[in-house]
């Protein structure tokens, strides 16, 4: 584990040649960046084991659930801040409210349940009309 001293400098988005102008939406200029390492870090361990680096970078390219972790290129390096995962871990957290109880799919929601007699039926009917076009 590195130390404060051997730690990566801090990055501030006021720098004219940090980012893109498109991308200072989405992370403050005020707020303090994080390498996906640095970031990685300060997450806390789950069942022992740290998030990997991958794990956030994909949280940032494809999301999870929906939900995605806002970052920004500095030259080759990826950056987030902390304001911006304590954003996408609430975002997540809301998403979870919104979960719909287990049962029924919503595409089912107005059908009625098909019974076993029924669905015997429905596939006799599907041979009959292969047979009859000979496939």
């Amino acid at each position: 584990m590195r130390d404060a001293a051997t730690a990566d400098p801090p990055l501030l988005l006021n720098h004219p040649h940090a980012v893109e102008e498109s991308l200072e939406r989405r992370i403050g200029p005020d707020e303090e960046l994080l390498t996906l390492a640095a970031a990685a870090r300060r997450l806390p361990r789950i069942d022992g084991r740290k998030i990997a680096i991958p794990t956030i970078w994909r949280w940032c390219r494809r999301g999870l659930r929906g939900a995605r972790l806002e970052y920004v290129r500095v030259g080759r390096r990826v950056c987030t801040t902390q304001a911006a995962l304590r954003r996408f871990f609430n975002q997540l957290a809301e998403l979870d409210e919104h979960v719909p109880p287990p049962g029924r799919p919503s595409f089912l929601a107005g059908r009625k349940p098909v019974t076993s007699k029924q669905r015997l039926r429905a596939l006799a009917e599907a041979d009959e009309i292969l047979e009859r076009a000979r496939i």
